[in-house]
Order: structure tokens, then C-alpha cells, then sequence
């Protein structure tokens, strides 16, 4: 006689691990403030006035703002670039120095912080104006004919009011990394015969690479999505920046197809940044899970 087959019992529902409960709130406002603007954007960039599939949107982009588009890749990778040197030998002044003036500069340089685009930029029109501060100061050196200033609303100014604004960010946070590192591996790196180049280059900058690698990402993503600044200091000049045109094309033409697209490029642009951060991250995650145990 065969034998009949063994019961089962009812199946389980499959049980979620409680932690994924705890990463919804967070994930929901990703994807309600960022998911969901990128793909409507994505979808509408296709799209034409009358809701028809077109590739119009990007021949107009690509044959009106391509300048603009390297305009912007260009002082947003310049003004990180800097603002990355800038910030690292600051936060390395301040972590080996101890005295009157140190402090000082710990106080100061986190105010720029807390002053918005808007006033940023309208402080770099006063200083950066042909007949403004710094011509005046310049002029007042023999470095510079007053009645033929600096014309510095342009690349170079936007540049610069970016990394004012963004250096005290930078030096934030990198400057917490370096706090975090023990004094006893700079002591150990001295005692062999290290000078200071070699304990910044050999234990500072690659103990404090994530928090280098946090600022970076930050502060290009800032830099890119900025339009108070590039607005007040360039206006209506060529180049400017993909955030100006997005407004003008949504403000004066209506034509939020282009508009869509430009924004797409945006997040392209910042899309770069933002997949390298997380490949660094899971790699260092990765090396540190399969260390020695």
C-alpha cells in the first residue's frame, strides 16, 4: 500500500524584519521628495504641450543650453575642487593648533554658515561690483585702474561667492573627522620619524576619508541646485547656470518640456556624485565586514 503523503502545516505569511519598519519614514521622504520629482520630471521631458511622446525637448536643450550645461559642470567642479583644498588645510590648521588665534578662527569661519544665498549674494554684489569693494581695494594698491575695473560678475565671481558660502560647511565636517582621529596615531606616526606632511597625507586625509568624501558630495549637490546666487550675481548674462534657465523658461515662456529637461540634467549631473559616494561606501563597508575577526 503506498504510503500517503506527509501533512503539511498551514504556511506561514513571510514575516518582515522589524528594522525595515524603521528605515519607512526615511525612505518614504526620499522617494516622495526626491523619487518622485525625478521621474515626473523624466517622464514630462518627453512630453510635449499637447502630451505626445517627443524628443523636441532635449533638440532645444542641447541647441540652446549646452553652454550653460558646461557652464555649470564647471563651476560646480571647480568651486568643489577648492573649496575642498581650502576646507582640508583649514580643518588641518585647527586641529594642530591650540592657541589664541586658532580659537579665534574656530569661532569666526562658522558663521558664513548661517547667512543665506540671498544675502551671500547680495553681499557679493556689493564687494564684487566693477566700482565695489574689492576694485576699490585693489585700486587703492596700484594693482588695478579703477576706471578700467575687474569685471568679476562672471565665472570667477560666482566661483568665489560658492566658495566663501561653502568652505565653512566643508570645514565642518571634515574638521569632525579629524577630531575623531586618536592622538595616539599621530604620536606613533612622530615618534617614527613622520614629519607633519606625512601625518596629514598617511593618517589624517585617509582615516578621514569618509567625512572628506561627505562634504564633497554635499557640497556639489548644493552647488548645482543653487539659483539665488547665480540669479542675482550673472541675471540674463550667457553662460549662466541650468537653474536660472529653468526659471526663465518656466517664468517668461511657459515651456516647462525644456524646463523638465534641464532639470533632468541636473540630476544627472548630481547623479555622478551621488552613485560614486554610495559604491565608496559599500566598499568600505564591505572591507570592514570581511576584516580579521
Amino acid at each position: 500500500m503506498p504510503e500517503l503523503p506527509a501533512r503539511r502545516g498551514p504556511r506561514l505569511a513571510p514575516r518582515f524584519p522589524p528594522w525595515l519598519f524603521l528605515l519607512l519614514p526615511a525612505l518614504s521622504f526620499m522617494l516622495l521628495m526626491y523619487g518622485y520629482p525625478f521621474v515626473r520630471s523624466f517622464v514630462q521631458s518627453f512630453l510635449d504641450a499637447a502630451g505626445r511622446f517627443t524628443l523636441a525637448n532635449y533638440a532645444k536643450t542641447w541647441d540652446l543650453y549646452l553652454k550653460d550645461l558646461g557652464f555649470t559642470f564647471a563651476v560646480t567642479a571647480f568651486s568643489t575642487l577648492l573649496t575642498a583644498v581650502l576646507a582640508i588645510l583649514l580643518a588641518m590648521y585647527l586641529r594642530f593648533r591650540d592657541g589664541p588665534l586658532a580659537r579665534l578662527m574656530g569661532g569666526l569661519y562658522r558663521l558664513p554658515i548661517f547667512i543665506p544665498f540671498v544675502v551671500v549674494a547680495q553681499m557679493m554684489n556689493t564687494f564684487l561690483a566693477p566700482h565695489g569693494l574689492f576694485n576699490l581695494a585693489l585700486a587703492r594698491v596700484g594693482l588695478v585702474n579703477i576706471e578700467k575695473p575687474l569685471q568679476l560678475f562672471n565665472f570667477w565671481g560666482l566661483s568665489f561667492g560658492f566658495i566663501w558660502k561653502m568652505v565653512p560647511f566643508s570645514v565642518l565636517i571634515i574638521h569632525g573627522g579629524f577630531q575623531m582621529i586618536d592622538n595616539s596615531y599621530i604620536e606613533a606616526a612622530r615618534s617614527a620619524g613622520a614629519r607633519t606632511g606625512t601625518v596629514i597625507t598617511r593618517i589624517l586625509m585617509p582615516m578621514s576619508r569618509s567625512s572628506i568624501l561627505v562634504a564633497l558630495v554635499l557640497v556639489y549637490s548644493q552647488v548645482v541646485g543653487t539659483f539665488t546666487l547665480p540669479y542675482m550675481l550673472i541675471g540674463g548674462k550667457i553662460p549662466t547656470t541650468i537653474t536660472v534657465d529653468i526659471a526663465h523658461r518656466v517664468n517668461y515662456f511657459r515651456d516647462f518640456g525644456v524646463a523638465n529637461t534641464l532639470g533632468v540634467f541636473s540630476y544627472l549631473l548630481v547623479l555622478v556624485t551621488a552613485i560614486y559616494y554610495l559604491r565608496s561606501s559599500v566598499r568600505r563597508v564591505t572591507e570592514e565586514g570581511a576584516g580579521p575577526r
